[in-house]
């Protein structure tokens, strides 16, 4: 069972050195952590962004970085990521769920929000199989936009 922890001095560096496939980075699927880390340390102040290691056990499996906007009662999955040693086990599934969890429990929001980068056709697939619908095509970012409502 998988747990999201703070990005500690434990697993900041364990974080850092998650890696992707070749194909996926040459691809531009997914932001470097180290940049979703920046990125939430730029919006610190607000405290509406959370970094989180993805653990199973002692590992360190994967990185999530999540979004909420209280105004417009949304819950975004910014960034997400598995490690390439554990992909294709159920770990990509099991972080969306587990978000999906988060926000059925939490009434501050109305709907949970999830893109991927076009091309990226194993998260669209994923998130189409967990109930997300697509709400639009992101041109400026090259996304596709999903939202899911409980």
């Amino acid at each position: 069972m998988i747990k999201f922890a703070e990005i500690n001095e434990d697993n900041y560096e364990k974080v850092l050195k998650l890696k992707i496939t070749d194909e996926q980075d040459k691809s531009k699927f997914i932001a470097p952590n180290v940049r979703s880390i920046a990125d939430a340390y730029l919006y610190r102040e607000a405290g509406d962004v959370f970094p989180y290691a993805v653990e199973d056990g002692e590992a360190v499996v994967g990185f999530i970085l999540l979004d909420e906007d209280a105004e417009e009662k949304e819950l975004m999955i910014w960034r997400m990521m598995v490690d390439k040693d554990y992909q294709g086990k159920g770990y990509g599934r099991a972080i969306v769920e587990k978000v999906m969890e988060m926000f059925e429990s939490d009434d501050r929001f109305d709907v949970l929000i999830a893109d991927y980068v076009k091309g990226n056709e194993v998260m669209g697939t994923l998130l189409r199989s967990l109930g997300f619908e697509e709400q639009e095509f992101d041109e400026e970012n090259n996304e596709h936009v999903m939202w899911y409502r409980s």
